[in-house]
């Protein structure tokens, strides 16, 4: 076995990485935001779902977008708490982890809590509901982030990758890459894909 440089090595974490996501509300549940995958109790496994999927590892391929996408910080409120039907919160992440300048992708991930709202009314109250049925916490979003950090701990800054390129133009390479060898590629599709990191 030939010995790798030192900066080939990813370090092992020893628990589990906090995130930060949002997903749509709806009447049945919790769901990502562009996939039609529904958020349960318990322990969710990332799968990939791209026809071209080149990889035998598990999710999240290298070279793929598959996994389960968060961001390293907490939504921003404006993102979601006006919406209709978009809530943030807070995921446990773990097993393997592929880590991006602006956000992570992993193998397997768990809600720990939902973030809600600063106001009375049918949308705070849904997520309370949701929150109960899936046996975690609905906290105001200012305490997401110190509730989030009782069930492990966040990436260490210096293994997030630095920045290349802004936010945009990250999101434009990466929409690029997954519609390699398609019949080419929607602006308005890109638009969207930007909004969330799955």
């Amino acid at each position: 076995m030939t010995a790798q440089p030192a900066s080939m090595h990813a370090p092992d974490l020893v628990q589990r990485v906090i995130g930060y996501r949002h997903w749509r509300l709806d009447d049945e549940g919790l769901w990502s935001p562009y996939l039609e995958e529904r958020w349960g109790r318990g322990v969710h496994t990332a799968t990939c779902r791209t026809d071209h999927a080149g990889h035998a590892e598990p999710a999240p391929g290298h070279d793929c977008t598959c996994g389960i996408h968060a961001w390293y910080q907490p939504c921003p409120m404006l993102s979601w708490a006006a919406t209709r039907n978009l809530v943030a919160g807070a995921v446990a992440l773990w097993g393997e982890v592929e880590l991006h300048p602006f956000g992570m992708r992993a193998e397997h991930g768990m809600v720990i809590a939902l973030a809600l709202p600063p106001w009375r009314g049918t949308k705070p109250r849904r997520i309370v509901e949701i929150a109960a049925a899936l046996d975690i916490e609905a906290v105001p979003a200012r305490s997401l982030e110190a509730v989030a950090l009782q069930h492990g701990a966040p990436v260490p800054a210096e293994l997030i990758p630095a920045p290349q390129m802004s936010r945009a133009a990250y999101a434009v390479e990466q929409h690029m890459r997954e519609n390699e060898g398609s019949s080419g590629w929607r602006p308005s599709s890109l638009v969207s894909r930007t909004r969330s990191p799955d």
